[in-house]
């Protein structure tokens, strides 16, 4: 692959990118290539010291905020007619509503996961909690004179003390779990905004 080539298969994958951040994407690139032909490698060597054009177009994608993909996605690339704008005008409350609906279902799922990670920390918590009373209570027990009863809730605070290990460990697996989720949710968004075939080169 020659470096007109790598372009011009970058700036195809870059489409749903605003115009303006491709061609400075293009020109970086374009730079770096010709750099490297200064350092004594062939066009096609340089072009392939870059890297695969799929990756290289899914880390600029990835770097970029989704708000400056979703403005590329909603900006019609045509003029409107009139008969389009009056459509869209009259649909609005029907895909505006639908719109925020959607948003506000996915929004409240995602918070629902967090309540529910959230939900195991405490029950965590209230274990460990349980077993160092249970720990203060069998001195009490002792000073009193129940040594078997003292004894027992002892037994039972070092029962709740171990499963507060494992429960606070497998909220902190399914916390970093959701995170690296959430991250690869984000990256699954901003490429299926950046999707797009645009008329501009």
């Amino acid at each position: 692959m020659n470096k007109q080539e790598f372009l011009n298969d970058l700036s195809e994958k870059l489409q749903g990118v605003p115009k303006e951040d491709r061609e400075k994407s293009l020109e970086y690139y374009s730079e770096m290539i010709d750099d490297r032909i200064e350092d004594g490698l062939t066009q096609e060597q340089a072009v392939k010291a870059m890297g695969g054009v799929s990756e290289i177009a899914d880390r600029i994608i990835s770097d970029m905020p989704v708000e400056k993909l979703l403005k590329t996605k909603v900006t019609p690339q045509r003029k409107l007619s009139a008969f389009e704008i009056v459509l869209l005008t009259i649909g609005f409350p029907i895909w505006f509503s639908i719109g925020i609906s959607l948003i506000a279902v996915a929004f409240t799922l995602y918070l629902v996961l967090w309540v529910l990670i959230l939900c195991i920390y405490i029950i965590a918590l209230s274990f460990a909690v349980s077993g160092i009373a249970a720990i203060i209570a069998l001195f009490m027990s002792l000073f009193n004179g129940q040594v078997l009863s003292g004894m027992f809730i002892f037994g039972c605070g070092m029962v709740l003390l171990g499963l507060a290990i494992p429960v606070c460990m497998e909220a902190g697996r399914m916390t970093f779990g959701y995170i690296r989720l959430t991250g690869t949710g984000l990256k699954k968004i901003k490429s299926k905004l950046a999707q797009r075939k645009g008329t501009e080169k």
